[in-house]
């Protein structure tokens, strides 16, 4: 861990020299050797750190001395940048920062002194951390792995050279058992199934394998799948599972009464009773995987009904106890280890994926090898991985074997030292990627977006020249994922990439005991009272936690992440944290102001609100300079300070319309790559929209008779988005990702597109409302602008012509979402050959008076998924449907019965090349 510390200071100090060189001053030189001392101590840092692991404590206490002085060079970094941002803000005002450029004024010296000062206490130290390096005999045994390793050999093997979905391993006659227990005809009463075994015995995997088995998906009328885990909130997880089997989701794609956000502020006893009347007249199977104790069972199981329909709850569990007392006609199912057979079959899979038998001259210490993880699944896995990064040869694997002669110590510290393993041999860039995931809570299902926002706002990706870091974040994601350290839970479907992922609980408890003693980071929960100021760690993580358990004062705080935290005093909370870089605090109750103190925390990158109870940002937001991630998705925030854009930092942006009015985006954005602006919901005061948007609104004031004051807003708010919106993507040229969810009655789509040839780099187009068009064409010219469009999400765009004509045109399309009236016509055509050239996933919703599609020969020649949702007018599927031989799925949700009837009868000859065909919620 120290190694990449080192390295990646190293590696900043060489930029700020050359980047910064007229800033500097009187303190060039100095930091200039403390860059050269610092890259000199990396030899040593190989050999400290394996004699801290035999427990040598001068050592331990070395590495942590070099720890803190890399830590504090970081300090002088941010300050350095920082004024040297301000002195080019200074530069842009016109001829007098000109003149100004390389005089510094009187705060400037100032701060250069104390700087200056504080490099040369930096050198004693330093000077210090050498002299007792000899005295203790730490040898330099070559540059760390840290300083030489690039990028491209981060990424050398394929991303997708792993099967996410690969069999289990020795598995398949208890799955055939459990399945044939979920599908007993005979059981009418509902019955609790219950999988039990020990820690990475595969409890998860199998209950998985079982849940998305498509004769699983044809018994049930409803499912869910809910984590459970030790720090389970009875609430949430009520919520959980009637979000899933009534299918809720966010209001404008729910087909029941209930949304997202209604649901959210149901209380308990209402969950509980509409929960158990939806389920009173369905087949339903439930999972509830990872139960700690018999309570969570105890308070969980009177909301589910027993009306004789063959229901199943399926328990995974560590416990005997919790599967005894869930017990109904079925006996707990207990795993076991793998025998000697599987253990090899399964570590040879992991460890080489080809098709091939394991070599004669390896197949004996292979057999050594897999005997050493007696039995368990993810230490087999973890192996795999570790060993696929490997050469299959004797040498290399003989290696490996000697490393693993330990005592035996039981099955978990058994696991641990093999996943110790696999953790010290990963590439040093790569170890604090690792342990920062295990920030998040147990059994989280972990967003790969946020996660490599997270990991390039601290700074652990490298810029690179022909690369976005958040490019060079994924590889190394991708990296981790071949390593078998993080489990995929969704790929994209317009590139395959991962979206989100989840970390084994051993695994996780792994990586908090190694960022512990490195003092990486620091996570405080419910069960864990420890006082947070006595924190020493950099990063602290709360799960859970009130607003007087909450108090944080520990200076040296760099990273704060909240999950489920009830705050009401972000003063009090956020109090003296100035180094800070990342603050989350998403979805933390009850907060509803944040000090103004915040603008002093200068270093700060990272600022995730959403879903919080903040109506507003203090105005020392433009402070920070440095910020990289703005994120008040889910908030009534609805004011922003025009200076805000003045941040030349900003890489992904999520604010919403008002916000967006009030603070036009002015200026160049040369690392903006995400920009998503959403509505401003429909609970806000019409006339506080008014006196936000003030002169501006007035001057766009639509007096028609019998407008309602909202249709008026929309129609004001239309005009001058149009405006901010043409003016903002002029100078955007590398932004990746737009969305546009508005509530306002159209979005301007002939100033959208008009700004296409600026935005050559897009890949994601997300819009969400009517889209204006003066003419069709306009989509058409922006197909020819618009190369590297890989995914397109239209919903209520209301088009009146049909649209295929022109998006078959766009190029490295992979993904197309047409819902909720996006295409208002009857008739839709995919005529051209060739058109829709890469386009793997199709899916179509809502499109109520669509009526007939036609696909002509040739079109579409890489689909692979088509799903239709509720189309209740279209007759029948398109006859060039059968020359699409790249089909592998075609999913059809909530279609009337007289269509599918057809599907699986007379149009039968369309569909019988498609391997899979699911039929889901058939309507009546």
């Amino acid at each position: 861990m120290v190694q990449s510390l080192v390295s990646n200071v190293v590696s900043q100090l060489t930029n700020l020299l050359i980047q910064e060189a007229a800033s500097l001053g009187g303190v060039h030189d100095q930091i200039e050797w403390v860059k050269t001392e610092l890259h000199l101590l990396q030899g040593f840092l190989k050999d400290a750190d394996s004699r801290r692991k035999r427990g040598d404590e001068r050592v331990e206490n070395w590495i942590r001395e070099l720890r803190d002085v890399a830590y504090e060079v970081e300090d002088i970094i941010d300050r350095v940048k920082f004024m040297a941002e301000r002195l080019r803000q200074r530069q842009r005002r016109g001829f007098m920062g000109t003149i100004s450029r390389y005089s510094h004024k009187p705060w400037e010296l100032i701060t250069l002194y104390k700087i200056g000062s504080e490099i040369g206490k930096i050198k004693e130290k330093i000077k210090n951390i050498s002299e007792s390096k000899d005295r203790y005999g730490i040898a330099n045994l070559g540059e760390s792995s840290a300083a030489n390793e690039s990028s491209q050999s981060l990424r050398e093997s394929s991303p997708h050279s792993y099967d996410d979905n690969i069999e289990v391993i020795g598995f398949e006659n208890d799955k055939k058992e459990i399945m044939s227990q979920l599908l007993d005809g005979n059981e009418k009463t509902r019955c609790i199934i219950s999988i039990v075994g020990m820690g990475g015995l595969g409890k998860t995997t199998l209950a998985r394998k079982v849940y998305n088995d498509p004769a699983i998906g044809k018994h049930f009328d409803t499912f869910a799948w809910v984590s459970v885990s030790q720090s389970y909130r009875g609430i949430e997880l009520l919520k959980d599972i009637m979000g899933k089997v009534m299918g809720i989701k966010k209001k404008k794609e729910t087909t029941t009464e209930i949304t997202a956000e209604g649901l959210q502020l149901m209380g308990e006893e209402d969950v509980r009773q509409r929960l158990h009347d939806f389920l009173r007249d369905k087949k339903y199977l439930v999972v509830m995987d990872d139960v700690w104790r018999v309570d969570a069972w105890r308070e969980m199981q009177r909301v589910f009904p027993d009306e004789n329909k063959g229901s199943r709850i399926l328990l995974t569990t560590r416990e005997m106890e919790v599967a005894n007392r869930a017990r109904t006609r079925f006996p707990p199912y207990e795993l076991h280890t793998l025998n000697d057979t599987q253990s090899l079959e399964l570590l040879w899979r992991k460890a080489s994926p080809s098709k091939q038998d394991v070599p004669t001259d390896l197949k004996e210490l292979a057999q050594a090898l897999a005997k050493r993880c007696g039995g368990l699944p993810l230490a087999l896995v973890a192996l795999g991985g570790f060993l696929s990064g490997k050469d299959p040869n004797y040498d290399e694997w003989s290696s490996v074997a000697q490393s693993m002669d330990w005592e035996d110590s039981g099955d978990r510290q058994q696991c641990f030292n093999i996943l110790g393993l696999s953790y010290n041999e990963l590439p040093y860039p790569l170890k604090p990627c690792f342990l920062y995931i295990a920030a998040f809570p147990e059994d989280s299902i972990i967003s790969t977006s946020k996660l490599v926002r997270l990991w390039v706002a601290e700074g652990f990706i490298p810029q690179e020249q022909t690369r976005t870091m958040e490019e060079t974040a994924r590889d190394w994601l991708h990296k981790l994922v071949q390593r078998c350290m993080i489990q995929v839970v969704k790929r994209s479907k317009a590139h395959g990439r991962v979206k989100s992922i989840r970390i084994h609980d051993l695994l996780r408890d792994f990586g908090l005991e190694e960022a512990k003693k490195d003092e990486f980071l620091h996570v405080c929960s419910c069960a864990d009272m420890a006082v947070s100021s006595h924190i020493s760690s950099h990063r602290a993580a709360f799960h859970s936690r009130t607003q007087d358990e909450v108090a944080v004062s520990s200076r040296r705080l760099r990273t704060l992440l909240g999950f489920n935290l009830s705050l009401t005093n972000g003063r009090r909370f956020l109090n003296g944290l100035k180094l800070l870089r990342v603050l989350d605090l998403e979805g933390t109750r009850d907060l509803k102001k944040l000090p103004k103190q915040i603008g002093s925390m200068i270093h700060l990158r990272y600022l995730g609100l959403s879903n919080t109870g903040l109506k507003r940002l203090p105005s020392s937001i433009r402070h920070l300079l440095n910020l990289q991630v703005l994120d008040v998705r889910d908030t009534c925030i609805y004011w922003l300070p025009k200076s805000f854009w003045k941040i030349r930092t900003l890489r992904h942006v999520y604010i919403n319309i008002v916000m967006f009015l009030i603070a036009p985006i002015s200026g160049e954005h040369k690392n903006l790559q995400t920009l998503r602006i959403q509505g401003y919901g429909f609970d806000m005061d019409a006339m506080y929209i008014v006196r936000l948007l003030g002169v501006r609104f007035i001057k766009n004031w639509v007096t028609i008779p019998g407008f309602t004051l909202k249709v008026a807003i929309d129609e004001a708010c239309e005009r001058m988005f149009g405006e901010s919106l043409g003016k903002a993507l002029e100078k955007m040229d590398s932004l990746l990702s737009l969305t546009l969810s508005l509530p306002i009655r159209n979005i301007p789509g002939d100033v959208l597109f008009a700004q296409a040839p600026n935005l050559h780099q897009l890949r994601s187009l997300n819009l969400w409302g009517r889209l204006l068009l003066k003419q069709q064409q306009q989509l058409l010219d922006s197909s020819h602008v618009l190369p590297n469009l890989t995914k397109l999400k239209l919903s209520y765009s209301k088009l009146e012509q049909d649209p295929m004509p022109v998006l078959e045109k766009l190029p490295n399309l992979r993904f197309l979402l047409l819902a909720i009236e996006a295409y208002v016509g009857n008739s839709m055509s995919c005529s051209s050959a060739g058109g829709f050239p890469r386009l793997q996933h199709l899916k179509l919703a809502y499109l109520n008076n669509l009526e007939e599609w036609r696909v002509e020969v040739g079109a579409m020649p890489s689909l692979t998924h088509l799903i239709i949702y509720s189309c209740n007018k279209l007759k029948m599927l398109p006859e060039g449907l059968q020359q699409v031989t790249t089909l592998r799925q075609l999913n059809l949700i909530f279609m009337p019965r007289e269509f599918n009837d057809r599907v699986r009868n007379e149009d039968g000859y369309k569909v019988r090349h498609i391997p899979s065909i699911i039929f889901e919620h058939e309507l009546h």
